[in-house]
């Protein structure tokens, strides 16, 4: 496009207009990503999170994609703020921003109106006036060969202290990403251990429960055969589902069960009409 023939005044003109139509789009798109949030519709589309479903199909930033999805939830928990994100006396940064420093909804509200129309830096000043909290240094992740990523983030005095004993206890020198490494393992086989009944099994069990309680034994089959939710890949915050419904007669069978991601499982409940999202919405699946 080609404007060097537009005269300055025009060009100043349609500037701010187009601007003030970005805004407009910018909480329609709120609407919709609160809307799709609500359905866990980009479950439907094998993804995860609507994080993921802003990243990889709408082409958004990783930081873009953060600043919307919080900005949609604020929406839908007070909806007053929407005018101020159209007029420009709100952006995404500063709600973002509250966001990360203030947890109560009520103080939420008189916050966003103390840091209308500030500066990223205003804001952060101003919510530091106000909780005496600095704003949390962004952990940082950089690609530095092909199986290699440097990380940087900021540790409490106590949580290094672990780790040095950590090392002590292991008695030998160990490279931070072995050390990583190993710490993980032992913590994934903990939490299998309790969360999906990966123990070994005894060799004398006790009659299965009769009702909606599954059996350690097909949580085991379950998880081994599984490994992750069966829908989009995640192995994140991982539940068993029913395939047919339990209120529908489904019964508590490996052939029956699967393992889901909790925003797959509500999606999956939605669409079989065991879970209506808030609002007044009876048609969609």
């Amino acid at each position: 496009m080609r404007l060097n023939h537009v005269a300055n005044k025009i060009l100043l003109s349609d500037t701010k207009k187009l601007a003030g139509a970005e805004r407009e789009a910018t909480v329609k798109v709120l609407h919709h990503l609160k809307e799709i949030d609500k359905r866990k519709l980009y479950c439907d589309l094998k993804y995860s999170s609507l994080f993921a479903y802003c990243v990889h199909e709408l082409g958004y930033s990783e930081g873009a994609a953060q600043r919307r999805i919080v900005a949609a939830r604020a929406i839908a928990e007070m909806p007053e703020i929407e005018k101020k994100i159209e007029n420009g006396s709100l952006n995404l940064t500063n709600i973002s921003l509250v966001n990360q420093f203030i947890e109560d909804p009520i103080q939420k509200r008189e916050v966003f109106k103390e840091v209308e129309n500030l500066t990223k830096n205003e804001c952060e000043q101003k919510l530091f006036e106000i909780t005496g909290k600095e704003a949390k240094p962004k952990d940082k992740k950089k690609r530095v060969s092909k199986d290699k990523i440097q990380v940087a983030f900021v540790l409490k005095d106590e949580t290094l202290a672990l780790v040095d004993k950590l090392k002590n206890l292991i008695g030998r020198e160990m490279e931070m990403d072995e050390l990583v490494q190993f710490m993980a393992k032992k913590a994934i086989e903990a939490v299998e251990k309790t969360k999906f009944k990966q123990t070994k099994p005894r060799k004398s069990l006790p009659p299965a429960k009769v009702g909606r309680v599954i059996s350690a034994s097909v949580k085991r089959e379950v998880y081994t055969r599984d490994k992750k939710c069966t829908n989009c890949g995640s192995t994140r915050n991982l539940n068993y589902d029913h395939i047919l419904p339990y209120s529908m007669g489904g019964p508590n069978t490996k052939e029956n069960l699967r393992l889901l991601c909790s925003p797959c499982n509500q999606r999956a409940r939605i669409k079989a009409g065991l879970l209506a999202p808030p609002g007044k919405l009876h048609v969609y699946k």
